[in-house]
């Protein structure tokens, strides 16, 4: 997949579920390595329907770094953070039964679009709510010709309330409550994710299908 903005392809995303592990590569491309740099991984080790047991972030950008592994408690509701980094940014923080990241809930609604019950998100340490609802169809072009796709539309309520911190800028800092998140699933068996967009100020951001393997 690529992100482009106002146009421009500004960083290409990798994305592979294999073997119950989603591993998402995230390099800024083109206009995107001059305005900002990127060099981003992710690894979430999941069970069930993409519920992680274990979420791993290696954040590379202009200014600001994370090296981190997130495990999961759900029999008592925590998330223990250990950073590679500093100790000091290790802490425990409480999550919901079936809280998840940002890339794992995205796998979650695109198989379940028929299941409008909300959503419950860890998105920078802190518990949201994601309301989700297929809200049209429509026929759009897309690499593997005119394809039919669901439109999704994904609203985000912070549920938590602690002041968020600063992180990374391709996944958590797409959780916000002011901003909705629209996504175009094929209506195919594997549901693709054939694009995505969010709406924000000045200008949306897209994310489009450009290689499928």
């Amino acid at each position: 997949m690529s992100i482009r903005y106002l146009g421009f392809k500004v960083v290409k995303v990798d994305m592979i579920d294999c073997d119950s592990v989603l591993t998402v590569t995230a390099k800024a491309s083109g206009f995107g390595s001059i305005a900002n740099r990127m060099d981003n991984q992710y690894q979430i080790n999941y069970f069930g329907e993409f519920l992680p047991n274990e979420y791993r972030k290696i954040i590379y950008q202009k200014d600001y770094t994370e090296n981190r592994i997130i495990g999961y408690d759900r029999i008592n509701l925590k998330a223990d953070r250990k950073s590679l980094l500093s100790k000091e940014l290790d802490f425990q923080y409480p999550i919901m039964p079936e809280s998840r990241d940002f890339f794992s809930a995205l796998y979650y609604i695109r198989t379940h679009l028929k299941n409008h019950s909300p959503i419950y998100l860890d998105a920078n340490s802190l518990i949201w709510k994601a309301d989700f609802q297929v809200v049209d169809k429509e026929d759009i072009n897309t690499v593997l010709g005119k394809q039919s796709a669901f439109v999704v539309e994904v609203k985000f309520k912070k549920i938590s309330q602690t002041t968020r911190q600063r992180s990374d800028m391709l996944t958590n800092n797409l959780v916000n409550e002011d901003n909705v998140l629209s996504l175009w699933i094929s209506d195919t068996e594997d549901r693709l994710p054939l694009k995505a967009r969010y709406n924000m100020k000045p200008f949306s951001v897209y994310w489009i299908l450009d290689t499928y393997e």
